[in-house]
């Protein structure tokens, strides 16, 4: 695969088999997607809790699986958003109750899964936004709303268990 095709030049891109802008919906997606792997992967590398890395890698992989389902037209995702849904409640059972706002990030490892957390939630308002002109999977809306979650959670976690 070559990195440079040489034809981006002219504030457009190739989105499977067209041409778009550059800041087309689906490619303002696909970028935070980008973005959002690289801090997953970046607090991957900070984290001392086993069970949040493994988390962290696996949900990084499912991610590529996320934006083929906004590529590709009526897509389906699996049961990613449910296992999300699992998870999640797995570590409210763990953390104890939180009565207020917290500081995002008293550790390195934290605030690094809050900086994903809130690239999690920016790719949910582009998902949103793409979904207004492309039919999506409502599968892919309860994904990405399911994200931050998980990740508020990892970050809560980390510093805490």
């Amino acid at each position: 695969m070559k990195i440079s095709t040489r034809t981006g030049d002219f504030k457009m891109t190739d989105a499977m088999d067209k041409r778009v802008g550059k800041d087309d919906a689906l490619i303002e997606c696909l970028g935070t997607l980008d973005e959002l792997q690289a801090n997953l992967m970046h607090a991957h590398n900070l984290v001392r809790n086993s069970a949040i890395k493994t988390g962290l890698e696996a949900l990084t992989q499912e991610l590529f699986r996320f934006g083929e389902a906004l590529i590709l037209d009526g897509k389906k995702l699996g049961n990613e958003a449910e296992a999300i849904e699992e998870e999640i409640e797995f570590y409210e059972k763990k953390l104890p109750e939180q009565k207020g706002f917290i500081l995002p990030g008293r550790t390195l490892a934290s605030s690094q899964i809050h900086i994903a957390r809130t690239v999690a939630r920016r790719l949910e308002r582009r998902v949103v936004t793409l979904g207004r002109s492309k039919d999506l999977d409502p599968t892919v809306f309860a994904y990405s709303n399911r994200l931050s979650d998980l990740l508020y959670l990892y970050a809560r976690a980390e510093e805490e268990l």
